[in-house]
This record gives C-alpha cells, structure tokens and sequence, in this order.
C-alpha cells in the first residue's frame, strides 16, 4: 500500500483496516499459527505508520504513536497476552 493510496481512505476506513489485521491476528493466534499472527501485526504498523503520514491524522499523531508503541510492545513480549487486548487500544 503506498502513502497515496492509504491518503484516499477515510479515516475510519483507515481504522478498520489497521483493525482488520488485529483479526486476521486474532483468528491465527485461535490456530495456534504465529507465522501468520506475526505477519497480520507487522502489517497492522505499517498501516498505523501510512496514518502516521496521512495529514488528516496530524492533530492525533501522539495517539497513533501510542498505538504504535503497545502493538510493537505486544509483540516483543515473551508471554503473549491475547490479541483482543488491541482493539481496547484501537
């Protein structure tokens, strides 16, 4: 996805993107696949980081790097706590 083409979607759509990675994580995690639940968590920060230069997005950029921040968190941690945790974030 290039910056252009993430600038075309609403902000909304923006989240629901960035939330549609946290499910894609959550349904891996349910199959015991961390293969996957990484990929969907790699690509959920480079969607936050395409909002992160989205314009629309500057009057919330510390709360995006928040999230930024508990997703990269999240997967570092040794004990890996469920991924529904990050839609309370979102």
């Amino acid at each position: 996805m290039t910056l252009e083409r993430w600038k075309t979607f609403s902000k909304r759509d923006q989240l629901l993107f960035i939330g549609s990675e946290f499910e894609r994580a959550k349904v891996a995690e349910r199959e015991g696949d961390n293969a996957h639940r990484e990929a969907a968590l790699a690509r959920a920060i480079t969607l936050i980081d395409l909002t992160k230069n989205d314009e629309q997005w500057a009057a919330q950029g510390a709360m995006l790097d928040g999230l930024r921040v508990v997703v990269e968190e999240f997967r570092s941690k040794a004990e890996k706590p469920g991924v529904e945790l990050l839609y309370q974030v979102l």
